[in-house]
């Protein structure tokens, strides 16, 4: 109830806003905020491995659905106007808007001149935004959570649930900078005091410090070869969490020939942090050393998209123990324009969460098909 009063409100405060229904908010041109966002709707069939699905018996196995259902819809508020000495002003919230996990996804101002745009508030941090992925269309995103609403992820799986190719989209509270594109080059950086959240001052150090801050950059260049589009970036990013201190850094590439695009992206994480006795946690249980790779193939033609998909984590444990926490999957997704804002979408994948131990518990594979519209406005 308390969510759908603040959706309500923040809704109707919008309105207000964009229909300028007074006349003191007439007199001062204060900026109007415009209504846009998405919704997809999506039914689909998955199968679980047969070992994860009868692990346990009589009234302790549990026992999932095959077939299943999912939305996914966000409405946005934004707006931009710009003040006598010529910077442009924007904000922007996002609302999620699903009966389960309502609630602000985003919400931030920008500030654009002739030094780039500067964001504060809650968005995506800059390597993020400038990163280069592989291309995938359809239902599901080829890394990424979208896997997991569909095939289990084993509780013990050190992947982690929103396993993708780079730093991430945290929409945690941050100032971030980018730079306006010179000679197809763009560069930008942001820092993150929290991932954690909240207004109070972040707890960063000493032994009982609860928070983790985040420093990250990156570069994208985007031009042409030829008559071929050409996209490339590298990011890099550090996070001072204790015990959970890491570095990482993101390459990516994509390139369109006429209807085809190719892409492909790598990532490595490794950690820094030390333990209570300043071993270095690298090697042991509590290590978030990862690498990923995924690559793809993209054709579109009129107003369908197809795509094809391979991505790939892995973690490393206990340096006493051979092989990694994995997740694999193949991916294969559709598009199609049936009018305007209006889209056909469809995915099927195949996933594999793998435990190093081998656990029949903490492994699980199985194949989505799933279907559905996605409608923009």
């Amino acid at each position: 109830m308390r969510k759908s009063l603040y959706l309500t409100s923040a809704l109707v405060a919008a309105g207000v806003l964009a229909l300028g229904s007074t006349s003191s908010m007439a007199a001062g041109k204060k900026m109007k905020l415009g209504v846009s966002g998405s919704m997809e709707a999506l039914i689909g069939y998955a199968k679980q491995g047969s070992g994860f699905s009868t692990l346990n018996t009589g009234t302790a196995q549990t026992s999932y659905n095959t077939i299943d259902t999912k939305m996914d819809s966000e409405v946005h508020l934004s707006g931009s106007t710009k003040t006598d000495s010529g910077l442009a002003v924007g904000v922007k919230i996002e609302l999620e808007t699903d009966q389960t996990g309502g609630g602000i996804d985003a919400s931030y101002v920008t500030i654009a001149g002739g030094f780039g745009e500067l964001s504060l508030g809650s968005n995506i941090a800059a390597a993020a935004a400038l990163a280069v992925q592989a291309p995938n269309t359809g239902a599901l995103g080829a890394s990424g959570g979208d896997t997991n609403a569909w095939i289990v992820m084993p509780t013990g799986n050190a992947v982690g649930t929103v396993a993708g190719i780079g730093v991430g989209g945290g929409d945690n509270a941050k100032i971030r900078w980018k730079s306006k594109a010179f000679s197809g080059f763009t560069i930008g950086a942001s820092y993150t005091p929290s991932r954690t959240g909240g207004n109070g001052m972040a707890a960063n150090g000493g032994n009982g410090g609860t928070e983790a801050d985040q420093v990250d950059g990156g570069i994208q260049y985007s031009g042409k070869m030829g008559k071929n589009a050409v996209k490339a970036g590298i990011n890099y990013w550090t996070r001072d969490a204790g015990m959970s201190s890491l570095n990482g850094y993101q390459i990516g590439v994509s390139a369109t020939m006429g209807s085809i695009t190719i892409g492909a992206a790598m990532d490595d994480v490794s950690s820094t942090g030390s333990n209570a006795i300043g071993g270095s946690v690298s090697g042991t249980a509590d290590s978030l050393d990862a690498d990923g790779v995924q690559v793809g193939a993209q054709w579109a033609q009129g107003g369908t998209t197809l795509s094809l998909n391979y991505f790939n984590k892995e973690m490393e444990r206990a340096s006493a123990t051979d092989g990694e926490d994995s997740v694999e999957k193949w991916t294969l997704g559709a598009k199609y324009a049936m009018g305007p804002g209006v889209d056909f979408v469809g995915t099927v994948q195949n996933a594999k969460w793998a435990d190093q131990t081998g656990a029949t518990a903490l492994n699980n594979k199985g194949t989505i098909i799933v279907g559905g519209i996605s409608v923009g406005f």
